[in-house]
């Protein structure tokens, strides 16, 4: 399928790894320029070394298509702003906003400390509603955009050990969902990706360390934790960025306001 992504522009967060590494690699393979943006500036030039040299597909497309990296703290209003006017500053205008950056933090919910609580409303939460107000108002102005929000499957089904995080994505659902209709009016698509279990890069370091304790292999670890999912695997970072780039292109202009849940079957709700 042709995307009609090449030339476009974007600006990830929480780029560094992870399934915002993947969004912001698959966008520069179709030719997206970048600003990827995350807290610490080592990180993020090790990502974009790894994004502007990885594959030889669409060289030409890699080529061209500039890699920014601004390092920020998201939990500040202050840094928010900074990052979207140095990112429209890099790149001239803003075609795609992934908001992605998050702090997760597990654990029964008596035991979680309240810092710890707030530090998850604040970078996820705030974090995001923050860059939309950033970013969504030069989209409008233009008349044209897209953002998409890498929320949680856990908005719809909450985990006991994850329950100050199933709050944020809930919330985050619905804010996706509240604002897309005055986007939807000046032509910006807001939409929503909720993944459920990731093997992420530090997911997989979690896994290794429960291998070493156990003496088995890693792959033994992932098919048992698998076992409850209906597809029997964890879903895949690509996965997450295949379908990231199918919301920011033009292919489906109608749809704006909408969750879109990737977890292998694993949610029962509707």
């Amino acid at each position: 399928m042709e995307l009609g992504l090449t030339g476009k522009t974007a600006l990830v967060t929480g780029a560094s790894q992870g399934i915002g590494l993947a969004i912001a690699r698959a966008l520069h393979h179709e030719g997206v320029s970048l600003v990827l943006v995350s807290q610490t500036e080592e990180s993020l030039q090790k990502a974009a070394r790894s994004i502007t040299g990885a594959g030889k597909a669409s060289q030409s497309h890699q080529q061209s298509a500039p890699v920014h990296p601004i390092a920020a703290n998201l939990s500040a209003r202050e840094e928010v702003e900074r990052a979207a006017k140095q990112a429209i500053e890099r790149l001239g205008h803003i075609d795609i906003l992934v908001n992605n950056a998050a702090r997760a933090r597990t654990g029964s919910f008596f035991n979680v400390h309240e810092r710890a609580m707030e530090e998850v409303w604040i970078v996820k939460g705030l974090g995001y509603v923050r860059m939309v107000r950033a970013i969504a108002p030069h989209m409008m102005e233009r008349e044209s955009g897209c953002i998409i929000n890498i929320v949680g499957s856990t908005a719809r089904t909450p985990s006991e050990d994850f329950i100050i995080g199933s709050m944020v994505n809930a919330a985050l659902v619905n804010f996706t969902r509240g604002i897309s209709r005055e986007l939807a009016r000046h032509n910006v698509r807001i939409n929503s990706i909720s993944p459920g279990w990731t093997l992420t890069e530090q997911q997989r370091r979690v896994f290794e360390m429960q291998a070493a304790a156990k003496g088995v292999s890693i792959e033994e670890i992932e098919q048992r934790e698998a076992r409850g999912i209906p597809a029997r695997r964890l879903v895949r970072t690509e996965e997450v960025a295949t379908l990231a780039l199918l919301l920011a292109s033009n292919a489906l202009p109608a749809m704006t306001g909408e969750d879109i849940i990737i977890d292998g079957g694993a949610n029962p709700s509707i």
